[in-house]
């Protein structure tokens, strides 16, 4: 990943700590050398905010973890104000005019903002929601099923979306031969 200068760029801080965390993932990074490497990517305004917060919950001698980083750096470059717009948005999101796959892209992305969908328990929840969002055209179609495994609801609704495409383009064809 690159270097993290700070500034006001939520979802930047966001896609920064999620690459450095899939570097760490794959080098198998232990907990005791995550902060040190983190750390070393913060530069410029974020490098003096990382002091600043060290010096204030490093008081007294108590070892930073790498989610006591994490907490801090998301409370400065993600703040409540900002999550708090991403749950909204993410409990008024519907299909409209994007295709299922983008559909499904935005509420995964979205989803992270409330992490309550993204437990096994919640799986019959997390489909409810995504099938509520879908265009009534694609609803009516696979909600009788009462899919309730995510991929799976995914998928088919991608592919009745694509069906349903294929049928307009089909008809749209056949009318302008008729004309």
């Amino acid at each position: 990943p690159s270097f993290f200068v700070g500034g006001f760029n939520p979802d930047g801080a966001v896609k920064w700590v999620e690459a450095v965390e899939i570097i760490f993932d794959a080098m198998e990074c232990a907990n005791e050398n995550k902060l040190a490497l983190r750390t070393y990517m913060l530069r410029e305004e974020a490098n003096q905010w990382w002091k600043n917060a060290k010096l204030r919950i490093g008081n007294g001698g108590v070892v930073i973890t790498w989610e006591m980083f994490k907490r801090e750096f998301f409370n400065k470059y993600f703040p409540a104000d900002v999550k708090n717009k991403k749950v909204v948005e993410f409990m008024k999101l519907e299909q409209g005019n994007m295709s299922v796959a983008e559909y499904a892209a935005k509420f995964e992305s979205l989803c992270a903002f409330s992490p309550h969908y993204n437990t096994p328990e919640a799986e019959n929840e997390k489909c409810v929601k995504f099938e509520s969002g879908l265009r009534p055209d694609i609803k009516h179609i696979i909600g009788f099923a009462e899919i309730r495994n995510f991929t799976t609801l995914v998928a088919k609704a991608r592919i009745c979306d694509e069906d349903g495409k294929a049928k307009s383009n089909y008809f749209k064809a056949v009318r302008g031969k008729s004309q």
